[in-house]
């Protein structure tokens, strides 16, 4: 069947499960639980995982960020020996995770960017002063 055979075996309507998504008065959670237990969906969490690396497009690299101080912004990064022209930024924002645990502690902004060959998430860790390329989007 290919690699699709787990999407063409998937029981899209479980047995005593109704057809409308939003019909039933705990919204829609029991949809989100059966869809999260099929073998081909993974949250952009779970690809950061070593064992993962092939399946997504997240992933967490050291890159090179030419900056922009007239526009506050970042307008050009370098991955892999090759550089990438900022076109656009689409959306900026902080991430701040465990900030009780200074071991795990996490500080960024990320700034989601378009450049030639797709959409980039760049991130500028406050912790470490380093620039990160933490995903890809398609």
């Amino acid at each position: 069947m290919g690699q699709n055979s787990a999407i063409r075996r998937y029981q899209s309507h479980p047995g005593g499960q109704g057809m409308d998504l939003f019909a039933s008065k705990d919204g829609r959670l029991p949809i989100v639980v059966e869809l999260l237990k099929s073998p081909w969906l993974f949250k952009g969490s779970d690809l950061l995982e070593e064992h993962d690396a092939g399946i997504g497009k997240k992933r967490e690299a050291p890159v090179a960020v030419a900056w922009d101080e007239r526009r506050a912004r970042p307008a050009e990064f370098t991955l892999d020996a090759r550089s990438y022209r900022i076109d656009e930024v689409v959306q900026v924002w902080a991430v701040e995770r465990f900030w009780w645990d200074p071991r795990r502690r996490i500080s960024r902004r990320v700034w989601r960017v378009l450049a030639k060959g797709g959409t980039y998430d760049l991130a500028y860790d406050r912790l470490l002063c380093r620039w990160m390329l933490v995903g890809i989007q398609d």
